[in-house]
């Protein structure tokens, strides 16, 4: 192989790289405006939102006058209460479950393993109470 081949072909392997790397760089930003967008879409509403959007969306496609958009509104709050009530009730029920779950994962740990997911439990459940608080719309 002569000196012009192989200064051709490392030129060739060059650009193949650089296309490979850009090609892989787009690929990754692609995927990643597209992952944060439907991480957005898909995140929960909280009560207040859910019920704007739910009357809105219903307004938009039922016209509702301004009575039947009271007396819906009364409608939901009426069934959200029993939504909590029935989601408070379980709530013990879920407790026992994630401290059985807790109790068994702990029983696997070493004692240093068991301090770190203490702390992951702690967090967990902060997130967790954080998260029931917005949904309520902080009441």
């Amino acid at each position: 192989m002569n000196a012009r081949s192989k200064r051709s072909a490392a030129l060739y392997l060059g650009l193949v790289f650089l296309g490979g790397a850009a090609f892989g760089f787009a690929t990754s930003q692609f995927v990643s405006a597209h992952s944060a967008e439907a991480k957005e879409a898909n995140k929960p509403f909280s009560a207040q939102e859910y019920r704007r959007n739910l009357v809105t969306e219903l307004d938009n496609e039922l016209q509702l006058d301004e009575d039947q958009e009271s007396d819906i509104l009364l409608i939901l709050d009426k069934v959200g209460e029993r939504f909590h009530e029935v989601r408070d009730a379980m709530e013990p029920e879920f407790e026992a479950i994630r401290a059985e779950r807790a109790a068994l994962i702990m029983g696997v740990l070493t004692p240093d393993q068991r301090l770190r997911y203490a702390r992951i439990l702690e967090e967990r459940e902060r997130a967790r109470h954080d998260k029931q608080e917005e949904h309520r719309g902080g009441s």
